[in-house]
């Protein structure tokens, strides 16, 4: 057992620098967590924007407007310069700006549809846009009603009605009552193939590298230990020292989130995060036979690691993905371990056994594959030396 025992001999000289970036990818992953979490629950509820009204009109119709836009917003209507507007609307002081020019109420009332309002926003800005929906909401509201018949009196008093009676949208948070637990939990699995794929590259590939060194190299060749033999120890070691990874993230889970990380979907993500875990062994392996050094290993990492987290849903959802990168993300690993915790996220009653048992198959075949690049590329590489 002299490589296996080399391989933590040298992972012991290494220990400070792994605790370093045990610690960094331990506040990386709960930021993620508790940042995503307060974010998600944020989604889909209205907030109070700033607005800038110049009404030129001073009517019933264009006074009733301005109420409804305050009502829902910030709004300002203290007389400002073109310039100073620019320059509010330049810094974010200012989401929307509304000119209600003279002769507003009249155009109503004739039924004139052409040239009734002037607004600007900053250009591409989804605020903007959300308020001057809100704006055209209103008017073909008011519209309506006046070509129904109604006095504009009475097409005022309907328009609030109306607008007031619009549903509230609710986001289905993951934390609600039909989901499986608690909504960070789930974003501590969700981003955990990131942190595996860069704390397995900068804590064990340079354990490899060493060991992969020619002079540590030929005198292990030199040994009665056969090449098989050394194989097959230093498997076993970076099988370990994966699993005591996996095993510390684990402890920090339960650790933090104590019984909600001990639920049904807990478990169940638990054995899909190991299942990935292998993956990575593969990976972080197949990477260190070729001995780059620390600069590359860390581009190598990141790239690995973006490009998966980017690709497959780890940081924005696969919902909200195009259908051409999700079938890019479908020929890499990290795809199905989402697609995993996003079902069991969920709902119970979306849980799906087969489905589940897919995608770890899946993994492990993605797992294999990288095994048996790293024998080939391995074996090829052995003999080139020699």
């Amino acid at each position: 057992m002299q490589v296996f025992k080399s391989f933590f001999m040298i992972a012991r000289k290494r220990l400070r620098s792994a605790c370093i970036y045990f610690a960094i990818y331990t506040v990386i992953i709960l930021i993620f967590s508790f940042t995503a979490e307060s974010s998600f629950d944020g989604n889909f509820q209205s907030s109070a924007l700033s607005v800038y009204i110049e009404d030129h009109d001073c009517t019933d119709a264009s006074l009733a407007l301005c109420s409804y836009l305050d009502s829902l917003h910030e709004v300002t209507t203290e007389p400002l310069s073109a310039e100073e507007i620019a320059d509010q609307m330049y810094y974010r002081m200012l989401d929307y700006v509304l000119v209600i020019p003279q002769g507003f109420e009249e155009k109503l009332l004739a039924h004139d549809t052409g040239g009734l309002l002037d607004s600007s926003m900053i250009p591409g800005s989804s605020n903007g846009i959300f308020v001057n929906l809100q704006v055209t909401q209103y008017i073909h509201s008011l519209q309506s009603y006046l070509a129904g018949g109604y006095t504009l009196s009475s097409a005022l008093t309907a328009t609030d009605r109306c607008l007031a009676e619009i549903p509230a949208v609710n986001a289905v948070s993951f934390g609600s009552d039909n989901s499986v637990t608690d909504n960070r939990v789930f974003y501590f699995y969700q981003y955990l193939p990131y942190v595996f794929i860069l704390i397995l590259f900068a804590g064990m590939a340079p354990i490899l590298i060493t060991m992969n060194e020619p002079d540590m190299r030929r005198r292990t060749l030199c040994s009665c230990l056969p090449a098989s033999g050394r194989n097959l120890q230093l498997a076993a070691a970076c099988t370990l020292y994966a699993l005591l990874v996996w095993l510390l993230f684990m402890l920090l889970g339960f650790g933090i989130f104590r019984q909600d990380f001990l639920t049904r979907y807990s478990l169940l993500a638990m054995g899909n995060s190991f299942i990935f875990l292998l993956f990575c062994v593969a990976v972080t392996l197949f990477v260190s036979i070729f001995s780059p050094d620390e600069n590359v290993l860390n581009m190598i990492s990141n790239i690995i690691g973006l490009s998966m987290s980017f690709l497959c849903g780890v940081f924005v959802p696969q919902s909200m993905l195009s259908d051409g990168v999700l079938a890019v993300g479908k020929f890499l690993p990290a795809y199905w371990y989402v697609s995993i915790n996003d079902m069991l996220a969920l709902s119970e009653q979306t849980f799906d056994m087969h489905a589940y048992l897919q995608g770890l198959g899946i993994q492990l075949l993605f797992a294999a594959a990288a095994f048996a690049l790293l024998m080939a590329f391995s074996g090829a590489r052995r003999r080139a030396q020699l």
